[in-house]
């Protein structure tokens, strides 16, 4: 198997690091290297991953973020190919091998398999997206393949396996974006590499929200700040989209009026009234959908109650 490093960035989650940990070490087929960077926790994170010191390298870093934790494992990695693992998922034990195994079937640089809940239901649309390809099947998509952006729900890097140097052409994780980091990088790795498929089951990612993790925020303030980050996402890559799939580019164009729509609801929310107007105005387009130009317009005809309505909405 080619030379591969593991990144596990985490933050405060002292009691589902380890599981994390023993998923990656447990591979039929084991990483070269498991690098976890402990994004300045306060819960014992450390004391917690003392059993496995032995077999991973522990990086402790002040506190920056997903993104910085993540580009700094990259910057550190020895390995050819990377993958990533948050901190409170896990692999099948065959990830890694049957990743590699498809991505020397396809020559890709780039291979993602299938993530699920704790249920086993799919939380991504590999298979939606393809119908022809079959339960365990790999398929290669060409650069200019764009079907993977009429749907919703993209693939998650925990699920991702890429060269080295593909992440470092593309410019790695964005760190001035609070969320949606993930989504960027992984739209820049398809346009410009084209990527694998294995219709496989081989990530679970964790759905309890208990404990906050590395982009969670949950005040006004910072959902506002997150919408932005969608926002900024999914105009980038509409743009990028317009001369290689019409298509594909008006159904992104469709997120970034969901998210404007609700930049501008959280806006009110914080009684930032010209910001609030402004997005509104920008979102009057019958390509927006009903329900966003219904709220613009709302924002717009009748901002005090708006502004009433949406403060109570957000506990302000």
């Amino acid at each position: 198997m080619p030379s591969t490093s593991v990144i596990i960035p985490t933050y405060n989650r002292a009691g589902q690091v380890t599981a994390a940990v023993q998923s990656v070490l447990a591979q039929s087929e084991p990483p070269d290297e498991v690098i976890v960077v402990d994004d300045g926790s306060t819960d014992g994170t450390a004391e917690a991953l003392a059993p496995f010191m032995e077999r991973i390298r522990y990086v402790r870093k002040a506190n920056g973020g997903a993104s910085s934790a993540r580009n700094l494992g990259v910057i550190l990695a020895k390995g050819e190919w990377i993958a990533f693992l948050d901190s409170d998922d896990t692999w099948h034990p065959e990830k890694l091998a049957k990743q590699h195994a498809c991505a020397a079937r396809t020559a890709a640089k780039v291979c993602f398999c299938v993530s699920t809940d704790e249920s086993g239901a799919a939380l991504d649309d590999l298979a939606a997206m393809d119908p022809t390809l079959a339960d365990g099947g790999a398929r290669f998509y060409e650069a200019g393949d764009c079907r993977l952006f009429k749907f919703r729900a993209h693939p998650f890097i925990q699920s991702m396996l890429a060269t080295r140097e593909s992440l470092m052409k593309c410019g790695l994780f964005d760190e001035t974006l609070a969320v949606a980091e993930d989504t960027q990088l992984v739209y820049r790795l398809i346009l410009d590499f084209g990527y694998a498929v294995l219709n496989e089951k081989l990530v679970e990612i964790c759905r309890d929200r208990s404990g906050p993790g590395l982009s969670d925020t949950m005040d006004p303030a910072s959902a506002y700040r997150r919408h932005d980050c969608y926002t900024r996402v999914q105009a980038a890559i509409h743009w990028r989209l317009v001369p290689v799939d019409p298509e594909a580019a008006r159904l992104v164009l469709s997120n970034v009026y969901y998210f404007s729509s609700r930049q501008a609801e959280i806006a009110c929310a914080l009684g930032r009234r010209e910001v609030a107007r402004q997005l509104a105005r920008a979102g009057l387009d019958p390509r927006a959908g009903l329900k966003n130009l219904l709220r613009n317009l709302f924002i717009l005809a009748a901002y005090p109650a708006a502004e009433r309505r949406f403060a109570a909405k957000w506990g302000k």
